[in-house]
């Protein structure tokens, strides 16, 4: 039976923690508590202070005061989105709940990842339990902080075969068994280094380059997994559609090929749509993903929960799992709205039939939380990172590790 072990992460580097507060007091209790947890921290009282400081310095986790006098917080989440850094966001805010929860929202939205939002006076005890979740960064940093790319580098980069995957285990609950592996694109420029999906990904739909990089990538990934499920069948493969291919009526034919040229069962693979992608053209959304569950393909709506149709979704679609957002995994036993929608969700599930995946997952608690609400599958760093095809062999052992790190 196909089971992962987180792998093992080599060498322990020096981790860095930047705190961008304009208070000097609470710059002060933040390194401190950083330095406690076996990290280096630097202050940043001003804004142009914190971009300068990430521009020279890969950090693995920044405390984000919302309120920094003449500007705000948010602005920094869109730098810090722009250019393409991949840092743990801790908020630090005096505002209510709400405020701090929509700052959440707000960088999840922007692909970036949140361990937490701490009001104020600092629960200095709850910061360091927060700070002990935060995952190494990936090996290599992201080298790219440009989105002009020439189309003709991402043409020559799809050809080539620059473009890569890695592979993210899903976890079935409450057994912990694997159940299969989600195909992430990655993009190793001799050029530009490890350019981040945030930033070559809208290139290669503005450049209409999109049906060229989803074949690259489910051949790719489709052949790995033929090797894999050589000695566990029943391991499953999900690769991410583009809103832009929502559209294309000959992608069922052309998934149909390529499953049959690596001799794998369409029920082995998921193909993962977020809500906004159907709702952009409902009717050709609708005949393609209608036309592929007939031929056995699995589809889950990604990112559920943060769209404004998702119950008519689930009620119109043919869909077979819904995928809940990391944003609701993040404030898990935080935020009661959170508990109360995934266990709504859940609920939906078992009463249209559908199975649930949380995404996101980084810590026990919410392991342990999500396994109390019933929930289907997990993924997340808590489990494994996404690795290299050649890593997975050798995470499919017998027994899964009894008890789960961040890789």
């Amino acid at each position: 039976m196909g089971e992962t072990t987180p792998c093992d992460p080599g060498p322990a580097r020096l981790r860095r923690l930047l705190v961008v507060d304009d208070e000097a007091v609470q710059r002060l209790l933040v390194a401190r508590a950083g330095e406690l947890s076996g990290m280096q921290a630097d202050g940043a009282a001003t804004l142009a202070h914190a971009i300068a400081l990430l521009v020279s310095t890969r950090y693995d986790v920044v405390v984000l005061d919302l309120s920094l006098r003449e500007h705000d917080g948010i602005e920094l989440l869109h730098v810090i989105h722009a250019g393409g850094y991949n840092p743990t966001l801790i908020f630090i805010s005096g505002s209510d709940e709400r405020v701090r929860l929509a700052a959440v929202r707000l960088a999840t939205a922007l692909g970036l990842r949140v361990a937490g939002a701490l009001g104020k006076p600092l629960p200095v005890d709850t910061l360091r339990e927060l700070l002990a979740t935060v995952p190494d960064m990936p090996a290599e940093p992201v080298a790219s902080t440009s989105l002009d790319i020439p189309r003709g580098e991402m043409a020559a980069a799809i050809e080539r075969g620059e473009i890569f995957c890695l592979y993210q285990p899903k976890v079935r609950l409450p057994d912990r068994r694997i159940i299969g592996m989600e195909a992430l694109a990655r993009w190793r420029s001799p050029l530009r280094g490890l350019v981040h999906p945030e930033l070559f990904i809208p290139l290669i739909e503005r450049y209409d380059l999109i049906d060229q990089l989803t074949q690259y990538v489910l051949n790719h990934a489709l052949t790995a997994a033929r090797y894999w499920r050589t000695d566990h069948p029943e391991l499953t493969l999900a690769v991410n559609l583009s809103p832009l291919s929502l559209t294309d009526l000959g992608l069922p034919d052309r998934i149909s090929a390529a499953l049959a040229a690596t001799d794998t069962p369409p029920a082995a693979l998921v193909l993962e749509v977020t809500e906004g992608a159907v709702m952009a053209d409902y009717v050709a959304a609708t005949d393609i993903l209608t036309r592929l569950r007939i031929r056995g393909v699995g589809i889950s709506i990604d990112d559920f929960g943060t769209g404004y149709s998702s119950l008519a979704s689930l009620k119109q679609l043919p869909i077979d799992t819904i995928k809940i957002d990391r944003e609701f995994t993040d404030t898990l036993a935080r935020s009661p709205q959170s508990d109360a929608l995934i266990r709504t969700l859940v609920q939906l599930g078992k009463d249209l039939g559908l199975r649930t995946v949380a995404e996101g997952v980084e810590t026990i608690d919410q392991l342990d939380q999500l396994r109390h609400e019933h929930v289907n599958d997990v993924q997340g760093f808590l489990l494994s990172r996404p690795l290299e095809a050649e890593a997975v062999q050798a995470l499919i052992l017998p027994e899964l590790a009894p008890t789960p790190h961040t890789a």
